[in-house]
């Protein structure tokens, strides 16, 4: 490819830069039309500077542009669900819209975490004995992986009997869970999700932003999640039936990912706990919304 492709970061561009390569003939032309529209997508976020709002609605309509031109061919390829090239679009989409705010930052830490990856959910101790908890307490670092994070790199020392355990984790800050559509026990099982992270980090905002909407009974209110999106606004029976139309794609609503920027930036820029400014603000817990 003709842009940078960082295995870990470029989630989606390095799922089609590998499927693509396994590929021959008509199937092959095909796939290497749609790098180009990648790499068009690509250098046309690139080329905007900023990110106001204005801004973002330009690299919403690269992504739509995109979007135009590879998830037909995606939805219709065999076991299209397995691929990961139509589910790894919007999972790539927040780590370069958030890449380039966090950049215009100037933030100078080394230990930022941006991207796919695995965050910490939670500590436990599994001891094999009485006697050996005092110096191998055996301690479990749990995480959960995550379409998005935006956190922290730090380590964890457990310290017995002067043994030391180190272990890398990630303080999550923003975690989005990206879904094609979501339905009832997708919702509930982000919902579990979303529990257990802010038990770990209660100053964390997780958002679920779907494509499609595929459920009618659900009270999402009622969870730890902070806010479910709808990016397209409206129902999987509408995508399947553009689908079987061969019509083009719903777009992603510009206004709904500005809406999830400005409360992602919010939470940045908000001081999360100073108890020594409760009386003045008459709020102590002070959770972002």
């Amino acid at each position: 490819m003709n842009v940078e492709i960082i295995k870990e970061k470029h989630i989606h561009g390095n799922v089609l830069s590998e499927y693509t390569r396994r590929l021959t003939g008509m199937t092959k032309q095909q796939f290497d039309e749609i790098i180009a529209a990648y790499e068009a997508y690509r250098n046309g976020i690139d080329s905007v500077p900023g990110i106001s709002n204005d801004e973002i609605r330009q690299i919403v309509g690269y992504l739509n542009a995109y979007r135009k031109i590879a998830i037909p061919v995606y939805d219709n390829l065999p076991n299209s669900g397995q691929t990961g090239l139509g589910s790894t679009i919007m999972e790539e989409f927040f780590y370069l819209l958030f890449k380039k705010r966090i950049d215009l930052l100037n933030l100078g830490h080394d230990n930022i975490f941006i991207g796919k990856g695995n965050s910490y959910v939670s500590l436990s101790f599994t001891p094999s004995s009485f006697r050996n908890v005092f110096q191998n307490p055996n301690a479990n670092i749990h995480t959960k992986d995550q379409d998005f994070v935006l956190g922290a790199n730090v380590e964890i020392q457990i310290t017995a009997d002067g043994n030391s355990q180190n272990t890398p984790t990630v303080i999550p800050v923003v975690a989005i869970e990206c879904k094609t559509y979501l339905e009832r026990n997708m919702l509930d099982s982000c919902a579990a999700t979303a529990g257990r992270l802010k038990t770990a980090m209660p100053y964390c905002v997780y958002i679920v932003a779907s494509e499609y909407m595929k459920m009618s009974d659900a009270s999402p209110e009622l969870t730890d999640i902070d806010e479910v999106y709808v990016l397209c606004k409206a129902k999987n029976a509408d995508r399947e039936r553009r689908k079987q139309n061969h019509e083009e794609p719903f777009d992603i609503d510009a206004d709904l990912i500005i809406d999830l920027f400005e409360r992602v930036e919010r939470h940045l820029n908000a001081i999360w706990w100073k108890p020594e400014e409760a009386v003045l603000l008459g709020k102590i817990i002070n959770r972002p919304r």
